[in-house]
């Protein structure tokens, strides 16, 4: 490896907000696929169980953690260096101009959610990560959504995410340069969908709150029974 080219990319302004769009979208796109993982609790406990346990199977499990923990704080850092520079260098009022020029609710909220999201994550680790895995995953999970306190926590976080990304997948791909009049809306559009895919999360914790999947499992005891006669 080039530790000059590394050192000279990470000591740039630009070289910081590259790194900081690549994590930003390989954050991204780890979240939707928790999202589709989290999904499957839907579909019961051994479904759930069975996709946990073939991750766990994998050899290459840790090494997957790891390097998501990496990205996530390269992630941070960079957006922290980033952050920092642009309130030293910005002209008295600056920020206020920049919202009554139009900034939008999910730029002018980035560093705000991105707290709210790091005290999420850790709150969230510990509770999952670290919890009583003896009973199963999917008790354990299912058991935290019956808990109005934690629900809510995550429904807060799973907005703070939503609302993060709103600006934070369309910045990335301006700041790598993927931005043309005839892809540009389209990039937009897709930052959005899949900003608001992320209340997805929520609703699956509200799901399991109100305890829906409870009369699922009754209703299609009744259609058994009918037919059984």
């Amino acid at each position: 490896m080039d530790l000059g080219f590394v050192k000279r990319v990470i000591f740039t302004s630009i070289g910081r907000k590259f790194v900081m769009a690549v994590t930003g979208l390989a954050l991204g796109a780890f979240i939707i696929v928790h999202l589709g993982a989290n999904l499957l609790l839907m579909k019961g406990e051994e479904s759930y169980n069975g996709y946990v346990a073939l991750l766990l199977a994998n050899p290459l499990i840790l090494y997957a953690e790891l390097g998501l923990a990496a990205i996530f704080l390269l992630h941070i850092a960079t957006a922290v260096w980033v952050r920092w520079e642009d309130w030293r260098n910005a002209p008295s009022g600056y920020e206020e101009r920049r919202w009554q020029g139009g900034r939008t609710l999910g730029s002018a909220t980035m560093l705000y959610t991105a707290i709210a999201i790091l005290a999420f994550l850790v709150y969230h680790i510990v509770d999952f990560r670290f919890g009583d895995h003896s009973v199963g995953f999917y008790q354990m999970v299912t058991a935290a959504f019956r808990d109005p306190v934690f629900v809510g926590i995550y429904v807060a976080g799973s907005l703070a995410l939503a609302l993060h990304l709103s600006h934070g997948m369309q910045s990335s791909f301006q700041t790598l340069g993927v931005n043309h009049p005839k892809y540009t809306p389209f990039i937009k559009f897709g930052g959005l969908l899949v900003a608001l895919s992320m209340i997805g999360f929520a609703l699956i914790s509200v799901y399991f709150l109100l305890e829906l999947d409870h009369r699922k499992a009754e209703h299609h005891y009744q259609v058994a029974a009918t037919e059984a006669r």
